[in-house]
């Protein structure tokens, strides 16, 4: 007898083909980053198994966002650095009284949300992680909108996967030199 349950492993190849179609209708060089999104992802399949979440393409997802901010607070040229510098907290910022309600409530139940993963982490990449949602949840107040506690769960992740995302295009495009 099989296993009833796939590995997280496996569900992550299940997510990438049931992309494959909107894969297909992308440029070559789009091609390879949208396989790279998974690739990430895959480094940290333990963890994310530990988050116990039923829909893998936030995992996925979630997964990718930590490697992108985890290697985009580590580069070390001195320019990029000071780039990254203005744009992430050098400390752990969840722990400043500079924050509005909205950022508290977002950081609280995104917190919420994956503290299975956050308790499965090693220290470091834990402090890290509370880190990214922090400076995320405070994204210079550049936001267009106030979030409120009124919000659906889906909607306060789906908003911190997409100012998550700019905020990493935000710092790529700052290192790119371009304006």
């Amino acid at each position: 007898m099989g296993r009833s349950i796939p590995s997280f492993r496996q569900l992550i190849e299940i997510e990438r083909l049931n992309w494959s179609e909107f894969k297909k209708e992308l440029p070559s060089n789009d091609r390879q980053a949208f396989d790279l999104i998974f690739e990430n992802a895959t480094l940290y399949t333990s963890y994310l198994s530990n988050a116990c979440n039923p829909i893998p393409l936030d995992s996925i997802i979630m997964g990718t966002l930590f490697h992108n901010h985890k290697l985009l607070s580590t580069l070390d040229d001195k320019e990029k650095r000071k780039v990254i510098d203005s744009n992430l907290s050098p400390d752990l910022a969840f722990q400043c009284n500079s924050k509005t309600k909205g950022e508290d409530i977002l950081f609280d139940k995104t917190c919420e949300k994956w503290k299975d993963l956050i308790c499965a982490l090693h220290e470091e990449d834990r402090e890290l992680l509370l880190n990214m949602y922090s400076d995320i949840c405070r994204n210079d107040g550049n936001h267009s909108f106030i979030y409120s506690s009124k919000d659906s769960k889906l909607n306060s992740f789906l908003y911190f996967y997409f100012i998550t995302l700019l905020h990493h295009q935000k710092i790529i495009k700052e290192i790119k030199g371009e304006t």
